[in-house]
């Protein structure tokens, strides 16, 4: 959102909450992928070789896969986002 503010100067609520709409749906598009993909699975070396499937096209995998990486761009903001608002808190205290 900070790229969409300094193109244009002025703030707006309502591309605040399209730009927050649009993480949303790519974040729960990810946790749907990372599910159907067995990602977990692989994440923790439960499986040691993944299998790629060749009928599937390249930009459906690789939609896929930038869903995915969105899902955890999303978690790591907002809990980055949490963490400071409780320190800061815990500060003023």
């Amino acid at each position: 959102m900070g790229m969409a503010r300094k193109l244009t100067k002025k703030p707006s609520e309502f591309r605040k909450w399209v730009l927050r709409s649009m993480a949303a749906l790519i974040a729960a598009y990810g946790a749907y992928a990372f599910i159907k993909r067995d990602f977990g699975n692989y994440m923790f070396l439960r499986y040691h070789f993944v299998f790629f499937d060749l009928e599937e096209s390249l930009s459906l995998f690789l939609l896929d896969y930038v869903a995915i990486m969105g899902l955890f761009v999303c978690a790591g903001y907002y809990l980055a986002k949490w963490i400071y608002k409780k320190r800061t808190f815990e500060v003023t205290r």
